[in-house]
């Protein structure tokens, strides 16, 4: 059964608020900080597509592979993620397989699961066209690395009003 995946980065009074999302099968919090990657190729040699640091995080690439939808939720930091969102990300690279494909002339990781989930980007806080601009690309990019069937990103000033719209 495919399993829809919320994570998020937002502020501690509104944790409440999007840990009880309607629909969301899979909930992962970017708070506390998860540890960061350390590229030792681990959840691509010793444990395939698990990550070897023992932590909350390292069940992210089985979620990943279980997934129809992957929403993320995160402030908008000069174009791209929070630093706790990008820790996440990073620690779910072993949803992928280390070798490389090119799609329109990029390279991106081959797949290790064929499973062309959606993923939504909803950003917030106050930015400029250059830096949303910036995000549409980054979270593009992402959605081809990941496999994703599409993608899409929204932007709104407060994380408030993601948890409003996407009610």
């Amino acid at each position: 059964m495919a399993k829809r995946l919320l994570i998020y980065d937002v502020e501690p009074r509104l944790e409440a608020t999007f840990d009880r999302r309607q629909g969301m099968d899979l909930l992962f919090s970017a708070n506390p900080p998860v540890a960061h990657c350390i590229g030792c190729f681990g959840c691509w040699i010793k444990t395939p597509g698990r990550c070897v640091i023992k932590d909350r995080a390292s069940v992210l690439p089985s979620y990943f592979a279980q997934c129809s939808e992957v929403m993320i939720v995160s402030p908008i930091l000069y174009g791209g993620y929070s630093a706790n969102v990008k820790a996440v990300l990073d620690r779910s690279i072993g949803y992928l397989l280390p070798y490389f494909r090119y799609i329109d002339g990029q390279m991106h990781h081959q797949m290790r699961h064929q499973n062309p989930f959606h993923l939504n980007v909803h950003f917030y806080g106050t930015c400029g066209d250059n830096e949303r601009s910036i995000a549409k690309r980054l979270v593009n990019a992402n959605a081809i690395n990941l496999g994703a069937a599409g993608c899409s990103v929204l932007f709104y000033e407060t994380a408030e009003e993601i948890g409003v719209a996407t009610q």
